[in-house]
């Protein structure tokens, strides 16, 4: 009998980790198991030099369209089950807001490489990176008020900091998604590609920049500014 495919793929290119969601089929949707990874991915390569850059990516049509909410909460950690919010759906945020904190207090530069979808929580994953690369064509949003759910992984407080609030409520209130084109426009994304675009062969060059600017500079000043975020509200 074949083993399942791994549901990550972790590989590096000198400098730069890349973690690549490898459900395909689903749409790359996240489940308590590649959170875990994540974090413990992420936990190694912070205390490993030669890794000054992470990169994330998704296989096949898609960044990630969301979280798979037939996962249930079983697989949370034991660690974790105090903070547990019991829902017909699952576990609640708990551990989702472990790994989106996780990836936006990851010391050296972090991007999001986003095709097709980057909804739900995929889009909680890209708005906790430093970076995000897009196609004209990526979908990116939050579309979980149409099911009567609410994000609370942290999303009102990180994308306040991001976006004017006439597009929060868009992505957030209407539940509308953002094209590549419109966040590369409004600031969201950082560089913009052709649809159909390999990203992690087309933005390589961008990758390997990250991946080249000092560490320790970049981390007192990616430190400094996360700190400033928090200790104020966004002036309207």
């Amino acid at each position: 009998m074949t083993a399942a495919p791994p549901a990550l793929l972790i590989s590096r290119d000198g400098a730069v980790l890349h973690i690549r969601f490898n459900r395909p089929e689903r749409l790359n949707a996240l489940d308590p198991e590649m959170h875990e990874q994540v974090i413990d991915t992420l936990r190694a390569a912070a205390t490993d030099p030669a890794v000054r850059t992470v990169a994330f990516s998704g296989e096949g049509r898609a960044f990630c369209a969301g979280e798979n909410l037939a996962g249930g909460g079983r697989a949370v950690p034991e660690r974790l089950r105090p903070r547990m919010v019991p829902l017909e759906i699952g576990s609640g945020p708990v551990l989702l807001h472990e790994v989106t904190t996780a990836i936006r207090n990851w010391p050296g530069p972090v991007v999001a490489l986003l095709h097709g979808h980057a909804l739900g929580a995929g889009y909680d994953y890209a708005t906790s990176c430093d970076f995000r690369v897009v196609t004209e064509d990526c979908r990116l949003g939050d579309p979980r008020v149409h099911r009567a759910l609410w994000a609370a992984e942290g999303w009102s407080y990180k994308i306040t900091r991001l976006l004017a609030a006439g597009y929060t409520t868009k992505l957030h209130l209407l539940g509308e998604p953002l094209t590549g084109a419109e966040a590369y426009r409004i600031g969201l994304a950082h560089r913009l590609y052709p649809a159909g675009s390999d990203l992690r062969i087309i933005a390589g060059e961008f990758v390997q920049r990250l991946a080249a600017l000092p560490a320790e500079a970049y981390a007192a000043t990616k430190a400094a500014m996360l700190g400033e975020l928090d200790r104020r509200w966004p002036v309207p």
